[in-house]
């Protein structure tokens, strides 16, 4: 079964969040962390928790594949190999306006969205076609 869980960083807020909803089976599941991974891992031990307590419900729990969706700022904290100035100069935007949108004090458009998710995906096949003798 297919869901989606969504991650992300309120402005302010000190701790990421991932949630899930599992919608035929009516549960939902929240992972906070300091990093987008720290709050996957969080909802992915939610879920396994809630799993077992379905199974004791005598409900049939379904093996998810899980979809991750990242606001800006949890993007890069997830991928934190990749720098928002790398990704800016890809995109040729602003490594300060990138910043701001890392940080959650500026939303981008959902254009500049696109132009981000494709900078990082120029960036992936950059790497891929590095060798080294």
């Amino acid at each position: 079964m297919k869901v989606v869980a969504n991650i992300e960083r309120q402005p302010g807020e000190k701790n990421y969040s991932c949630y899930m909803n599992v919608k035929p089976l009516k549960t939902g599941v929240l992972g906070l962390g300091s990093s987008a991974k720290a709050a996957i891992k969080d909802m992915l031990s939610g879920w396994n928790d809630a799993s077992e307590d379905l199974k004791e419900e005598g409900k049939e729990v379904p093996t998810l594949e899980i979809e991750y969706k990242f606001d800006v700022g949890s993007l890069f904290s997830y991928y934190d190999f990749i720098n928002a100035a790398g990704v800016a100069r890809e995109i040729g935007l602003s490594p300060s306006v990138m910043r701001q949108y890392a940080i959650g004090t500026r939303k981008p458009s959902a254009e500049r969205k696109a132009q981000i998710i494709n900078g990082f995906k120029s960036l992936a096949n950059k790497m891929q076609t590095a060798a080294l003798y």
